[in-house]
């Protein structure tokens, strides 16, 4: 690693793990994939549906989650893409198995499909370039902040009866209707 390679990574937790990767035409276009994915459901959620941030962040977890896996990209960093696709694993892979194959919903699985090609493509560069560190590392520090997340989502979706299902079905609608 060159030095201006290492101070583009000296604030990062964990930079003894990190070797930066090079970016490749596939990982750009997941990852532009996936950000034209992420604006699009952003746009639905806060402007036609106007719902507040904290509504937006518990309802459309998945979004978060990409633009943390541009970002980790963009920095070249295994580590942190690995967290990020722990989080894209569960709410992405996730989603496949959850949300109806119908009506509104297909545009959201085709965000789950890009978001698993994001898990795939980070899982076949850490592994296929032997990156076990940053691996178990991403792991970890995506499962620290992910388990604390889903027990506060569980409990704010448990305070709105019936929400969670109208988002699986598809019937979902701006708040008041």
């Amino acid at each position: 690693m060159d030095i201006n390679q290492s101070r583009t990574l000296s604030w990062l937790p964990f930079k003894a793990a990190e070797i930066p990767f090079t970016r490749d035409v596939a990982g750009w276009a997941i990852v532009g994939l996936n950000l034209l994915s992420a604006a699009w459901s952003t746009f639905v959620f806060l402007g036609f549906l106007r719902l507040s941030p904290v509504e937006w962040v518990m309802i459309n977890t998945c979004a978060p989650s990409v633009y943390l896996f541009a970002v980790a990209f963009l920095l070249k960093s295994p580590l942190l893409m690995v967290a990020a696709s722990v989080w894209m694993l569960r709410f992405g892979v996730g989603g496949l198995f959850v949300f109806s194959w119908e009506g509104v919903n297909l545009v959201a699985q085709v965000g789950h499909l890009l978001m698993t090609a994001g898990v795939l493509y980070t899982a076949w560069r850490v592994i296929g370039e032997r990156r076990w560190r940053a691996l178990t590392l991403g792991v970890a520090l995506g499962l620290v902040a992910l388990i604390p997340f889903t027990l506060l989502q569980g409990a704010w979706f448990e305070a709105r009866p019936g929400l969670l299902e109208s988002l699986f079905s598809g019937s979902y609608g701006p708040p008041g209707q």
